[in-house]
């Protein structure tokens, strides 16, 4: 029945994204993209996934080589593309075990890690942006009752004992086991300084994201665009692509850039090419670095 309603709601999506679309103006939309932004763009998105393998690098203590690191974060971006549910995340445990011999229990606990930080800042960046969405007093006291108890959440983590005693209410008792081992890989993050490193190199990845779409709005396209309404509308795509609906967010990415761009008058076909340019962007370094190892390295 999941499929079924799975398949219902890309069907529909793909429907209201090319419903009544004027491909003349689709097509000259694409022309009118600068060809020095677009470059601009793709040079910065590879900066940032050279950001996003330092930090996968840090998570393994410098145990592992960066060039390790950026293999397994280029790799996982590529296969993305085709896994659902970004399960191509996944194979950067695997990566990491199979060259560096890596614990899967450490593997696994560094890209736990990696998510809570991941999540915990686009839930934030997604508070913001409800202020700028709804400026009103009620919003600002919703944002910070959200973010308090997002906190409170993440200082528990700090504390073992805490941690232990909601273990118990898990029912399953191979479930507690397996996030026994992993919480006790994590410990070795559960300290100021290493969490401060952390939290600087995520806000670090998700400033790169957001420059990439800056850079592309302002330099690849005409839209006359403000930096708060990039903002809004990189956030929701960024929101929206996390949901596990289709392989890489495709789809659900150019919906997101569409509705909201609608909303400052920009036409459908415009956004729609813009944000199908934007992804291609961002799957691009990974494409031909992942083609490059798999003509490079034997065991893959």
């Amino acid at each position: 029945m999941k499929y079924i309603i799975k398949i219902a709601i890309i069907s529909l999506l793909l429907l209201w994204l090319f419903y009544d679309i004027d491909w003349n103006l689709f097509i000259q939309s694409l022309k009118h993209l600068n060809l020095a932004g677009i470059i601009l763009t793709f040079c910065a998105v590879f900066l940032s996934d050279i950001i996003i393998s330092y930090r996968w690098y840090y998570l393994g203590l410098f145990r592992y080589t960066f060039l390790t690191s950026l293999e397994a974060n280029m790799l996982a971006f590529f296969l993305n593309i085709f896994a659902p549910a970004k399960l191509g995340d996944l194979s950067k445990i695997y990566y990491l075990h199979k060259k560096e011999n890596a614990k899967i229990k450490n593997a696994t606990a560094m890209f736990l890690i990696e998510r809570v930080f991941d999540v915990i800042i686009l839930g934030f960046l997604i508070l913001f942006s409800t202020i700028f969405i709804y400026p009103d007093p009620k919003a600002s006291i919703a944002v910070g009752v959200i973010a308090l108890i997002i906190l409170l959440f993440f200082s528990i983590l700090l504390r073992p004992r805490y941690f232990f005693i909601l273990l118990q209410f898990i029912p399953a008792r191979k479930l507690r086991l397996i996030l026994y081992q992993i919480y006790k890989s994590l410990q070795t993050f559960l300290d100021r300084k290493k969490l401060f490193t952390l939290f600087i190199l995520s806000v670090a990845v998700w400033a790169g994201y957001y420059l990439n779409n800056f850079i592309f709005f302002i330099t690849a396209t005409d839209f006359d665009l403000t930096l708060s309404q990039i903002f809004i509308a990189s956030t929701l795509a960024f929101a929206v692509s996390a949901i596990p609906l289709t392989p890489g967010g495709i789809g659900t990415f150019q919906a997101a850039f569409v509705l909201v761009l609608g909303w400052y008058g920009i036409p459908k076909e415009s956004a729609l090419s813009a944000s199908i340019v934007l992804q291609c962007l961002y799957i691009l370094p990974a494409t031909l670095y992942s083609l490059y190892l798999f003509m490079t390295k034997e065991f893959l």
